[in-house]
């Protein structure tokens, strides 16, 4: 029997922290996000900002961080291969030093201007054969975008590498102040990350911040140390948060994902597949008709120590909240509750609405309006009264007039749902 209830008008909800690099209202918008006509990103999180400070500022605190400087290597490598993580670093770099004249047509964004002057942010113009264990990147930073991106739809550009930072940094903060008072925490990150994986990235993502979520959480549950110390992330964390005479040994914790993107979270899925202790659980489109097609099958559980440990739930085309998403979401928060987990990350993706301009290319689900509520309320009250720390990761959402509402009320009825009742 369900233990969710669809109203709860008597609790009293948790408080809501949203951490960002901005504040509602004071995003710059900048010209990167022209490149693509359906993810605008810095855009989305102004929109997303906004809406939780109008529908729930009573109960809201915002944390802008004032410094976004990190180590990514460091911060990542326990989720993404290093050499991924240094070419993103230096990608951008290095494509400005070739010059126009080296520059491979190819590889320009095609939806750059070059009237307008400027550099165009970098696409690749090859692919590497993904199965070849001798393959290698090349030095040539055109032939490394080749090598670890995985389409044309995530491109290199000037702002990446701040914002990837700025990223990490909300990451950071939000694990932190989950870990305090009871309350619900709202990491709103400029790029979605759940189709990264450990060393490749594409579907709009870099960084797979949904995974360093999870194994920060792990850590900071299993020693007591936080990650961050106001604004500034602490050095060498992961060697010297633990008494591990193997620093690289993982803590043993149990954490879950549940991710409710309509894509499929592929990269984090891949990056979990064998660990015993992180349960992955997404909702998301049947990929024999949706990207990324090749993961998200339900008979993809896991493997070796984390078999068992995925859960994947495919939905045909269309799928309504009363009629197919409010059971399937069931199933998953009751798996997540059986899991018996000490932390919990919500990769949140908005892309179910109906007409979602990315999701209906193919297909699209027929979630709206207060199914988005009814999503955060039938999450939070399967997590009632079990006190773990729980952070909503932003993932994708490309219809920009609903976008905002949509994420408020996922949050907000997270905050009833787990809310204590009133007596």
């Amino acid at each position: 029997m369900s233990s969710y209830a669809s109203n709860d008008d008597k609790a009293t909800p948790l408080s809501i922290k949203v951490v960002s690099v901005e504040t509602p209202g004071s995003t710059v918008i900048t010209g990167n996000d022209v490149y693509d006509q359906h993810n605008k990103p810095r855009l989305r999180r102004d929109l997303l900002l906004s809406a939780i400070q109008s529908e729930y500022e009573s109960i809201t605190s915002f944390f802008k961080l004032t410094t976004t400087e990190c180590d990514l290597v460091d911060l990542y490598g326990r989720v993404h291969d290093a050499a991924m993580i240094q070419f993103m670093l230096s990608a951008w770099e290095k494509w400005v030093e070739f010059g126009e004249d080296g520059r491979y047509d190819e590889c320009c964004h095609p939806e750059f201007d070059a009237s307008k002057g400027g550099v165009p942010p970098m696409v690749p113009c090859h692919s590497a054969f993904r199965n070849d264990p001798y393959e290698r990147p090349s030095s040539n930073v055109m032939g490394q975008l080749g090598y670890y991106c995985t389409d044309t739809m995530t491109p290199i550009c000037d702002s990446l590498v701040s914002e990837l930072k700025g990223d990490a940094h909300v990451i950071c903060k939000a694990v932190s102040c989950s870990m305090k008072t009871p309350s619900v925490v709202y990491a709103c990150t400029t790029h979605p990350g759940h189709h990264a994986n450990r060393d490749n990235f594409g579907g709009y993502c870099y960084l797979n911040n949904a995974a360093l979520c999870a194994r920060l959480m792990q850590r900071q549950l299993e020693t007591g140390k936080t990650i961050i110390v106001g604004d500034k992330i602490v050095n060498n964390y992961w060697n010297n948060s633990g008494n591990d005479e193997q620093p690289n040994k993982e803590t043993k914790c149990r954490v879950a994902i549940i991710d409710v993107d309509y894509h499929c979270g592929n990269g984090t899925a891949s990056i979990f597949y064998s660990d015993p202790d992180i349960f992955f659980v997404s909702i998301h489109c049947d990929p024999n008709i949706e990207y990324p097609f090749n993961h998200g099958h339900s008979d993809q559980i896991g493997a070796g120590d984390g078999e068992g440990t995925t859960l994947h739930i495919p939905l045909a085309p269309g799928a309504t909240w009363a009629e197919t998403y409010k059971t399937a979401l069931e199933k998953a928060m009751t798996a997540i509750v059986e899991f018996d987990v000490s932390g919990l990350v919500i990769s949140l993706g908005l892309d179910t609405y109906e007409g979602d301009s990315v999701a209906v290319n193919r297909a699209g689900f027929k979630l709206s309006g207060n199914d988005y509520h009814e999503m955060g309320l039938c999450m939070g009250q399967f997590m009632k009264g079990r006190n773990v720390p729980t952070v909503f990761v932003q993932e994708g959402g490309y219809k920009m007039d609903v976008v905002g509402q949509a994420a408020a009320g996922v949050v907000g009825g997270f905050s009833v749902g787990a809310g204590s009742s009133e007596e």
